[in-house]
């Protein structure tokens, strides 16, 4: 394995997100007293969100490189949107290969000169790639399924980042929660402090148990099943241009790709 000083500067970083907030929770120091405008609610608590930040980070960033973590946040706002790879694109994708039969056949230079020019930068230009090199057909299917097989666990690197924060949250959400313990039974002689002691623990498991079933669990899934759905879609236009290779008609490729996908999509389209 090789050393990287990346992850040592992130990891130090968390460790010390951590520690900021554990340092508050045991009372050496009190952001609200420092900052009292964050005392604007009970439920917003800035040492918690470090213990919980700080602890996802510091575990996620030894699991994973501090690129696959960056581009894994940098994924975040797809909560709030969906993927292009659904049912009735891998209808479309269906069609499409079908329609390529035609020119392929009439003039297959041209025709492979033509789509790789304009789908350079997607899979397409890259399966037609392979086509206009003039592998055989099994050499173009392996290399092509390799392809795919990579891109998908590229993708799949991401979900896989959420899902361990996700399985991480509530232990790190545990955690926080003994050190205010630990703070709340030291103060058993002021009550005054057993109270806010055991309030501010329980805030960091509330953090814990939120992230992980709002919004790590959910993304890690959505992620996965964009990747899955990209890897069939990918895997639908690789058939079509091996059927393409076996001089198949265009209808019996259409009908063929159709019956890989969802029949009620298909039907709803009709």
């Amino acid at each position: 394995m090789k050393f990287s000083i990346s992850t040592v500067i992130v990891v130090v970083l968390s460790i010390g997100l951590l520690g900021l907030g554990i340092i508050d929770v045991i009372g050496i120091i009190h952001f609200k007293k420092i900052f009292p405008f964050l005392a604007f609610s009970r439920y917003f608590d800035i040492p918690s969100l470090c213990i919980i930040t700080g602890g996802l980070l510091t575990s996620s960033s030894i699991m994973f490189s501090p690129k696959i973590v960056g581009k894994a946040f940098s994924k975040v706002f797809k909560v709030f949107s969906h993927s292009k790879y659904t049912d009735d694109k891998l209808i479309e994708s269906a069609k499409t290969a079908s329609a390529w039969v035609n020119p392929y056949n009439q003039n297959r230079v041209a025709f492979l000169n033509d789509i790789t020019t304009k789908e350079k930068d997607n899979i397409i230009g890259y399966l037609f790639g392979l086509v206009s090199a003039n592998y055989q057909k099994e050499e173009i299917a392996e290399i092509a399924q390799k392809y795919i097989h990579t891109h998908f666990k590229e993708n799949k690197k991401y979900s896989e980042v959420f899902k361990t924060m996700g399985n991480s949250g509530p232990a790190f959400g545990m955690f926080g929660t003994l050190f205010g313990l630990v703070y709340m039974l030291s103060s058993m002689e002021d009550p005054s402090k057993i109270g806010p002691g055991l309030a501010l623990g329980l805030l960091v498991t509330l953090y814990g148990v939120s992230f992980t079933h709002l919004l790590f669990f959910p993304l890690s899934k959505k992620l996965l099943i964009a990747a899955e759905k990209e890897k069939q879609n990918e895997e639908l236009l690789l058939t079509g241009i091996y059927l393409i290779l076996e001089k198949k008609t265009e209808i019996y490729i259409k009908d063929s790709l159709m019956a890989e996908i969802n029949r009620s999509a298909i039907q709803e389209k009709q």
